[in-house]
């Protein structure tokens, strides 16, 4: 029988298997019972072990979780008899906030405080082994508390789990003494602002974990030693004036188009890009600080965007919800939006170029640029130029994009590239340079770009300066710098340059 987080039976049907033998009759179940032990999930192998268990025999398969998550698994004897993942506590559930007495106000300033064990599998197998289910439950909820601290540096004070009514009575978690609050509504999240009714509601259980925990919860002010991990910081400032708003959202408007299909679309494109713009230049990193950003804009800089007016309102107007932006930066035109974003901030600044930076930011965990080196000829010549050694080039990270930025000293981005998946930083700046007007400009780069080809392009065909850094790991060309830099700088005859 599968146990999960939507309920367990009181006795759970299995064989206990392990290496080539069997345990042939089963002992007491004090002793059983007393032999099982509950630990965390170690390495990456277990983790897959853990999760694939779940997909494969849990109703629901593996959990999505988000937040903070810990995973655990029972043992008998070594052999693995339940898995168990606890997550962060869900954001709002009204039969929860009102057993703790919890204004809206508090919910958001002590939900770190909760966790919920968002699922429970006992492996399937055959024969009787009674009472198992909640004797896991309550070695897990034993030892939740303090992994939850020594893992995110922070207590949890009580755990709450759903058990679908259709399919089970909850028995072991009343067998561990946990606590029936009452069925949810039944309504799931669609993105931020949108919820779907399931016409399922579920049962909600919770216990707390040590004495005083809901004392401690229901205080009316929270101990200095529980406000630890709490609630994120707030959003950053936005890092433009409220009157540059318009202009960047119909600069986006006209110069990148739209991929989504016209029917049903709620936010217009400026809109969403143009907050995602600004999140992203705060500091913003992933869709959901992006969605906090635009949730944190007051509604006169939500208008000077072109958010959508709410209904029934005069002056207000909704945000895109995390799904929205998601959805459009996943499909959006990456070489339209760039353009659209350099051109505005020339028009913020129209000054012309004298100084140039450039420099590449690794993205880890992203997506990285598709090849390109075979179909684009300049590409594949500048690779083949570089004199610098394969062992001294930057190494490629996996799973990671790899940005350059084409910068001003006063941080106005000029251009910005993708290196392809098939080459590296070095040769995409090599060949992307011919492509830029560089006439007068004094270009700044670290070591990588220090290569003659480069210095020969840039001084020779595109008449510019450059400030480049050399280090020792290249002896020879160290070497001759040194030689040529003993004397008066800058060098004045003609040996000298």
């Amino acid at each position: 029988m599968v146990a999960q987080a939507g309920g367990l039976c009181l006795a759970a049907r299995m064989a206990i298997c392990y290496a080539d033998q069997t345990l042939g009759a089963l002992p007491s179940e004090a002793r059983l019972l007393d032999e099982v032990l509950v630990r965390l999930v170690a390495g990456d192998a277990e983790r897959q072990r853990h999760d694939d268990l779940l997909e494969r025999e849990h109703y629901l398969h593996n959990a999505n979780a988000i937040g903070q998550v810990l995973r655990y698994v029972a043992e008998y004897r070594g052999a693995w008899v339940a898995v168990l993942t606890f997550c962060s506590a869900a954001l709002q559930l009204k039969p929860r906030d009102q057993f703790l007495h919890w204004p809206a106000r508090q919910v958001r300033e002590r939900r770190h405080l909760l966790a919920q064990n968002s699922r429970f599998l006992v492996l399937p197998a055959t024969g009787r082994w009674p009472n198992l289910a909640s004797r896991v439950l309550k070695l897990a909820c034993a030892r939740l508390a303090q992994d939850w601290q020594a893992q995110f540096g922070h207590p949890v004070l009580l755990v709450e789990t759903f058990v679908d009514p259709q399919r089970f009575r909850g028995t072991c978690y009343r067998a561990a003494n946990w606590q029936a609050l009452g069925r949810t509504k039944g309504f799931r999240r669609r993105g931020q602002d949108y919820y779907t009714d399931t016409q399922h509601p579920k049962e909600l259980w919770v216990t707390p974990l040590g004495r005083g925990a809901l004392r401690q919860l229901r205080a009316p002010v929270l101990a200095a030693a529980l406000r630890a991990g709490g609630p994120p910081p707030p959003p950053p400032p936005v890092p433009v004036q409220t009157a540059q708003m318009s202009s960047l959202a119909g600069f986006i408007r006209q110069h990148v188009r739209d991929p989504r299909d016209p029917q049903g679309i709620r936010h217009s494109l400026g809109s969403v890009i143009a907050t995602a713009t600004l999140a992203i230049a705060a500091g913003c990193q992933g869709p959901h600080a992006i969605t906090e950003f635009a949730q944190s804009l007051n509604h006169g800089q939500r208008r000077r965007l072109g958010c959508r007016p709410t209904p029934g309102t005069r002056r207000q107007c909704d945000v895109p919800c995390e799904r929205t932006f998601v959805r459009l930066l996943a499909v959006i035109h990456a070489d339209q939006l760039r353009q659209a974003f350099a051109g505005w901030m020339a028009t913020l600044d129209p000054t012309p170029v004298k100084v140039l930076h450039f420099d590449g930011k690794v993205l880890r965990n992203a997506d990285p640029a598709p090849p390109r080196l075979a179909q684009e000829p300049a590409l594949a010549a500048a690779a083949a130029a570089l004199d610098t050694p394969a062992d001294q080039q930057k190494p490629k990270a996996e799973k990671a994009l790899t940005l350059v930025n084409f910068q001003t000293p006063g941080q106005r981005l000029i251009d910005q590239i993708a290196v392809p998946q098939d080459t590296n930083e070095e040769a995409a700046v090599a060949a992307h340079l011919p492509t830029m007007d560089l006439t007068g400009v004094l270009v700044i780069a670290d070591a990588a770009h220090t290569t003659k080809a480069n210095c020969h392009h840039l001084t020779q065909e595109q008449g510019a300066d450059y400030l480049f850094f050399l280090k020792g790991n290249q002896p020879h060309a160290h070497a001759k710098a040194q030689q040529l830099l003993a004397g008066d700088f800058p060098p004045s005859s003609a040996n000298h340059r």
